[in-house]
């Protein structure tokens, strides 16, 4: 299913767009299956976010109390990133603009933080964090060493895709790992979550692959791909995150 970049923004041409953030979060598109698309209203959309809200979504009522503090024009035109077909190109552009991810160089690699489309109307934004806890030695490795200290840490990176502000769509993925003050010694596991506020839109991620990858590297790693359908369009990306005893050292969504 994965394209080249140049690849991708042609097909995205003639593509409709299932919306700014699932496009935006899906960053690599699939193939086509149906013409038919579904659109909403903005009185429609904020119904739909209020049901989610009574069904118990925590994240819902952030992203309802966002759209409603828009006016009414704002609120139209959010409804128009959402339905317009023409924002294939524009769109494709882009999320498409990447670098080949099997040639990364992960220890001088810069995370991109923000990225701008729809004159500003549209932003991708990371965010990121790491938790630590030293803990004592616990094996027979680990207590033959009496100087040594140990560290349980958590890395995460997530990906937010907003509309005029409101937060529609995000991915995160975290590590948990151990180190010494100077190494990587163990991952625990890897994990995934997501939030999707597009009522036409669905997620879902392959099982978290994590490892250590080889010196002089040395960092705890985890992947996933997440994969998304919208009106017989589907679409794939790679997340991954990449740390060590420093704590976040890079990740990416492409």
């Amino acid at each position: 299913m994965r394209k080249s970049a140049k690849m991708n923004r042609q097909r995205l041409v003639g593509m409709a767009v299932a919306t700014a953030a699932a496009i935006t979060m899906a960053a690599l598109p699939g193939s086509a299956f149906a013409e038919d698309t579904t659109g909403t209203t903005p009185e429609a959309y904020e119904a739909y976010l209020v049901e989610q809200v009574e069904l118990g979504d925590t994240d819902a009522q952030e992203t309802l109390d966002q759209y409603s503090a828009l006016s009414d024009g704002d609120k139209a035109q959010f409804v128009d990133l959402l339905n317009d077909p023409q924002r294939g190109q524009e769109l494709g552009d882009f999320i498409s603009d990447v670098s080949d991810i099997e040639s990364i160089d992960e220890e001088n690699y810069t995370t991109e933080l923000r990225k701008e489309a729809a004159g500003g109307d549209v932003v991708l934004e990371a965010t990121l964090g790491v938790e630590e806890t030293e803990t004592p030695p616990t094996t027979d490795e680990e207590l033959s060493d009496p100087s040594a200290r140990y560290y349980d840490r958590s890395a995460w990176y997530s990906v937010s895709d907003t509309i005029f502000g409101v937060k529609v769509t995000t991915v995160k993925i975290g590590v948990n790992y151990r180190t010494t003050s100077s190494r990587v010694v163990k991952v625990y596991g890897g994990w995934a979550s997501h939030r999707n506020f597009v009522p036409f839109s669905e997620f879902s991620n392959s099982p978290v692959s994590t490892w250590i990858s080889s010196d002089p590297a040395n960092n705890a790693t985890a992947q996933t791909i997440w994969q998304g359908k919208w009106a017989g369009f589907s679409w794939d990306a790679r997340e991954r995150i990449w740390a060590d005893q420093s704590g976040f050292k890079g990740g990416y969504l492409k």
